[in-house]
């Protein structure tokens, strides 16, 4: 077996960073997290993860500019970005009322709601491929 997928976590509320980190750690992920969008972007050069679970409301910049901020560089730009909130509208719309506006940025590949179902973030992740 490989070495273990990486994924980085970007949430503000600790609670949740706690539980996703123990959760994905339990099931052999390795785990890194960033409260803020600035925080995420030194992170993700350092840690270079497989995927990257992203809350939409963050301090200072939003989870969606941080998504397309990350979409525009061309090493990050097919890195599998999640969106992970409470807000069921952004769930419903899966961001596309965001990433429409921004031509050309392609949006996330998933949009999961807030409290995350595990079996499903599992399978999303027990998709990809990891990338290095």
């Amino acid at each position: 077996m490989g070495a273990p997928m990486r994924v980085l976590v970007v949430d503000d509320d600790p609670d949740i960073v706690d539980y996703l980190t123990s959760f994905l750690g339990d099931n052999g992920y390795q785990v890194q997290s960033a409260e803020s969008g600035e925080v995420a972007l030194r992170v993700v050069d350092e840690f270079n993860p497989d995927a990257v679970l992203i809350d939409v409301m963050l301090p200072g910049r939003s989870g969606l500019d941080l998504m397309s901020q990350l979409r525009r560089n061309p090493r990050w730009r097919d890195l599998p970005l999640y969106v992970v909130t409470g807000n069921d509208t952004i769930v419903m719309d899966e961001c596309h009322s965001y990433f429409d506006a921004h031509d050309g940025i392609r949006g996330p590949d998933g949009v999961l709601g807030k409290p995350v179902d595990r079996d499903a973030l599992l399978e999303v992740l027990g998709n990809l491929a990891p990338r290095h």
